[in-house]
């Protein structure tokens, strides 16, 4: 998409910057033809690995990893906007902490080989990273990064408990964690023992934990998703079961371009590796005492 001299220029009366009406979006300096464009959408709706994305749309594996994200990037209105009414569901989702793509030199800690085990610390520690979820009678669903760790009330206060408005009944695991913010909220709070699938009202989380399972499957397919983009694929796989609900397949693609093509972002090529997360992986490996200047190879 290439702005021609009939495209109008606007400048600011008081910093006297030049932009227009692309500036500070997905595809602002973009030299893309309208028909990549269309393909870079194609590909997130089929979500397809970034080397698939690369050869389809016919640009760089680099050009295809920033436009991803420059794309995702702009999702974030998916979380703005989300609510959650009447019966719902909540619960917690855990993964390992991941530095893909993390210079050596900016590394909180040594390098590890790859494994399928994940963290090297058994059970929830500040090695994993928290996702709170939770999904109402309507299906609206809602997915954030929390912090690491496991789930406190302070997470739940500050990411899924503004979402909630009218709740008839919300159902969660035993944690106490929800007991206070229930309580604080006039919540009609029923909870589901963990060794049980369900409570002797048959309350269950059979929904939520149905989409932990989706979401599995398609975080795996991209073979390990770097912590500092986490939220970013939260977003986007959000959203796919938003165009899945509502959208016909083959309208999908456009849908989401329309939806997404004047969102502001602030990803760019220079920046797309840095961590654009609320986690800062120094203070998770605060205990390890890791100066990569001292590290030998």
């Amino acid at each position: 998409m290439v702005l021609t001299k009939a495209d109008k220029k606007f400048k600011c009366k008081d910093c006297s910057k030049k932009f227009n009406a692309l500036t500070n979006t997905p595809f602002h300096h973009t030299r893309l033809t309208y028909g990549q464009i269309e393909e870079s959408y194609q590909c997130l709706v089929d979500k397809h690995t970034i080397r698939k994305s690369a050869k389809r749309i016919g640009v760089s594996t680099k050009t295809a990893f920033t436009l991803r994200f420059k794309l995702i990037n702009c999702l974030k209105f998916i979380r703005t906007n989300a609510k959650l009414e009447g019966d719902m569901e909540l619960d917690e989702y855990y993964l390992s902490i991941n530095l893909k793509g993390t210079k050596k030199e900016n590394m909180p800690r040594a390098s590890k080989k790859r494994k399928s085990g994940g963290s090297s610390k058994r059970g929830i520690s500040k090695h994993k990273a928290c996702v709170t979820s939770g999904i109402d009678e309507c299906d609206n669903l809602f997915l954030e990064l929390a912090s690491t760790g496991p789930v406190t009330s302070d997470m739940i206060k500050k990411t899924i408990a503004p979402k909630i408005v009218n709740p008839k009944k919300v159902t969660t695991d035993c944690k106490s964690s929800y007991e206070s913010i229930a309580k604080e909220n006039n919540w009609n709070l029923k909870q589901v023992k963990s060794d049980t699938y369900v409570d002797y009202e048959r309350n269950n989380l059979a929904n939520i934990n149905s989409i932990h399972s989706e979401l599995t499957s398609f975080l795996s397919s991209f073979h390990g998703i770097s912590t500092k983009h986490l939220q970013e694929y939260l977003d986007w796989f959000v959203y796919l079961k938003y165009l899945n609900y509502s959208v016909d397949y083959l309208d999908q693609a456009n849908y989401f371009q329309k939806c997404t093509i004047t969102k502001q972002t602030d990803i760019k090529f220079d920046n797309v590796c840095d961590n654009h997360s609320i986690l800062d992986f120094y203070d998770v490996y605060e205990n390890y005492n890791y100066h990569p200047s001292n590290s030998t190879t």
